[in-house]
């Protein structure tokens, strides 16, 4: 639903504005999301377990969805065997060459097979981490699209998380109006939806160069501390704009 809200044809804010016009400059607008992110993992795979539930806070970088990763950790056991073999000789190489017993050359071979083995050793412990899907920013988990046994194609979506600590009130403005607000300005809004209090704070964080065709009217989005998550995105919001 916020996704579906972002992209509200403009057409029903003007009538929403027309309407609200007739309130001394009153102006409706809508609560968002400041981010939406739709996840998945860059690996195909059965999901092993889901560790959140719709309606879950999660912070950033907490594990949200784990695929089955035996065989990728069986391969970073192998790799961690090769680097420790790959290390010894490598060093052995290097105490022959101070020694001089042993040659540049097999020392040199050591060495960059060293690094190889090194190198296959960390593209195994990606293998892994790419199994375990992690949240990118502190959010309510919204949408949860798999189960314990299910497959998971490459890119799928997996899970939906939508960050409202700070929410955007977003509003459709007449030519007139938008002339006369500034990126920074304070202003008090209005939530007729909540018990009281109803007015709280934003600034104003993006002001759309562009006209809408249909509406004639300027995109204007306010940012909004929701510290307490009192907001939803989808809710009424109300704002006093100069009259044209």
């Amino acid at each position: 639903m916020p996704r579906l809200l972002r992209h509200l044809p403009v057409a029903i804010f003007a009538v929403m504005l027309s309407v609200a016009m007739t309130q001394a400059g009153v102006v409706p607008g809508l609560i968002l999301p400041l981010h939406e992110v739709k996840m998945g993992t860059p690996v195909e795979g059965l999901v092993k377990e889901v560790l959140v539930d719709e309606g879950d806070t999660v912070e950033s970088g907490q594990p949200l969805v784990r695929l089955v990763d035996d065989l990728e950790k069986l391969d970073v056991e192998r790799a961690e065997k090769v680097l420790e073999k790959a290390k010894f000789d490598h060093e052995a190489a290097q105490k022959l060459l101070k020694e001089n017993i042993g040659t540049r050359e097999e020392a040199l071979r050591k060495s960059i097979e060293h690094d190889l083995a090194r190198i296959q050793r960390d593209a195994a412990v990606v293998r892994v981490e790419q199994k375990t899907l992690k949240a990118p920013l502190q959010g309510v988990v919204v949408s949860r699209g798999k189960e314990p046994g299910e497959a998971v194609q490459l890119h799928e979506v997996l899970l939906e998380v939508v960050h409202i600590r700070q929410v955007e009130a977003q509003f459709y403005l007449e030519p007139a109006q938008a002339q006369k607000v500034k990126s920074g300005d304070k202003k008090k809004l209005r939530i007729p939806s909540l018990p009281e209090p109803r007015e709280i704070e934003g600034e104003v964080v993006f002001l759309d160069p562009r006209m809408d065709a249909e509406s004639g009217l300027y995109r204007v989005k306010l940012r909004v501390d929701n510290a307490d998550l009192r907001l939803k995105a989808g809710m009424r919001v109300e704002a006093e704009f100069a009259q044209p």
